[in-house]
């Protein structure tokens, strides 16, 4: 029987397949006769004309909200979710595994279990497994494996392998099928597992069964990125670590120096300006980063191990090398003060001339992170603050985002504007140029 590599939905657009998804379908299709099913991206591909009219008021408003442009939109496909489901055939399938649609490493147990329950219901022989990939700790493992889902892992598929960093290197080049159901045309690649610094309080990404950092060989990870240029000509690249810092960026920046392709990636904030002039020569075109807060009694609080000062001089070089600085932080952190608070928007207010857009986060607490093993709690101002501070940059002139997913679809609208599909349109890029299978 043929089995199947298949992804839920989840509040996640679909701008790209997901690493976890290409590398996965490589391996398995080594070992079957294998099916790629991104229900994530298909079910929003189906649901296309209300997806362009969310996503018009967001390249349109100065003020953008995962919680409100986003989530109403999410919550009509949930309403429908399980009738979705069932319409794939699952009987003819003697094996299903379930990964992430995005780059977000976990997976809500519950979005797991409710596609686990539809497909059993209609083929209750297909063995079930979960693509266990988790840096954080969002994925109950225990509770899948409780209710009969295997546990498996990138690293060769090897249950035996389960909490060991991914070894990228070891990995075939992925595969990425059906890509004109995705937002942009753009490929995802990876320079390493985990993150080089996975002290701060507030991260759960450092935490989970899966945590630890392991870089990859910058020599593989760049004939990995030509293999994918010359098979399927994406027009932009996105860098998925979690940080891009790291032993083998110099080297990397070097490689990509004559590719031409642009492409946009997360850092953290401590770069030295030899390194961002080598991104900048090399294509790199935005950074994401984690400013947080401009007070330095708040960052040594989250142990961010960076200064505004350094914070400072980071945007600046950024800015002056051409890669548009894309920072987030948090507002109401258990440590906050309305000192420390206004520290903030005075960084902000130093800072506008070299800043277009910025993410704000109401503190929470993450999963496995320290504030949650603590009970950290969130400032009462919390949401007092949240209001001062977006009318405060928008007065500055900045585009507000609150949550990821706007965020990261300005950020690729913002660096490629063309690449916008309006939306999954016959306009769409990946119409336009076809993949080239070798």
């Amino acid at each position: 029987m043929k089995t199947a590599l298949v992804t839920p939905l989840l509040s996640h657009l679909p701008f790209h397949p997901s690493s976890f998804l290409g590398y996965a379908a490589a391996l398995l299709n080594k070992q079957c006769e294998l099916d790629v099913i991104d229900l994530n991206a298909e079910i929003h591909f189906m649901n296309n004309a209300r997806l362009n009219s969310v996503l018009d008021e967001v390249g349109m408003s100065s003020f953008v909200s995962d919680d409100l442009f986003l989530y109403p939109y999410y919550n009509e496909l949930q309403a429908r979710l399980d009738e979705a489901y069932r319409k794939v055939a699952w009987g003819k399938y003697g094996g299903v595994y379930v990964t992430t649609p995005s780059w977000f490493p976990t997976v809500p147990t519950d979005a797991v279990l409710r596609l686990a329950r539809c497909i059993k219901e209609e083929s209750p022989e297909t063995e079930l497994f979960f693509l266990s990939n988790s840096l954080g700790s969002w994925t109950d493992e225990r509770e899948l494996r409780k209710r009969g889902i295997g546990i498996v892992h990138l690293n060769g598929l090897s249950p035996e392998r389960v909490g060991t960093p991914v070894d990228y290197d070891s990995l075939p080049v992925p595969l990425f099928e059906r890509r004109e159901k995705y937002l942009f045309d753009l490929l995802p690649f990876m320079l390493k597992h985990g993150c080089p610094w996975g002290k701060c309080r507030f991260c759960s990404l450092a935490k989970g069964s899966n945590s630890g950092c392991l870089e990859r060989s910058a020599e593989a990870a760049f004939r990995e990125i030509e293999e994918l240029l010359e098979r399927y000509r994406p027009r932009m690249l996105v860098c998925r670590d979690n940080a891009i810092n790291g032993k083998n960026l110099r080297q990397f920046c070097a490689l990509m120096r004559n590719t031409g392709i642009p492409w946009i990636a997360m850092s953290r904030a401590d770069l030295s300006k030899t390194e961002i002039r080598l991104l900048g020569d090399s294509g790199c075109r935005l950074l994401y980063f984690g400013l947080e807060s401009g007070s330095d009694r708040v960052l040594g609080k989250l142990r961010k191990g960076i200064g505004s000062k350094q914070m400072s001089l980071f945007l600046k070089s950024v800015f002056e090398q051409g890669i548009i600085p894309f920072p987030s932080l948090m507002v109401g952190t258990p440590d906050e003060t309305e000192a420390d608070f206004h520290e903030t928007i005075r960084f902000l207010g130093e800072h506008s001339a070299f800043l277009e857009m910025v993410n704000i986060y109401p503190f929470m607490i993450t999963p496995a992170s320290d504030f949650h093993r603590t009970r950290r709690l969130p400032s009462a101002t919390t949401t007092i603050r949240l209001t001062n501070i977006v009318k405060e940059c928008q007065d500055l002139g900045l585009k507000v985002c609150i949550g990821e997913q706007c965020a990261e679809y300005l950020s690729f609208r913002r660096v490629h504007p063309d690449l916008t599909s309006r939306l999954f349109g016959s306009s769409h890029p990946c119409r336009r140029v076809r993949s080239r299978q070798r």
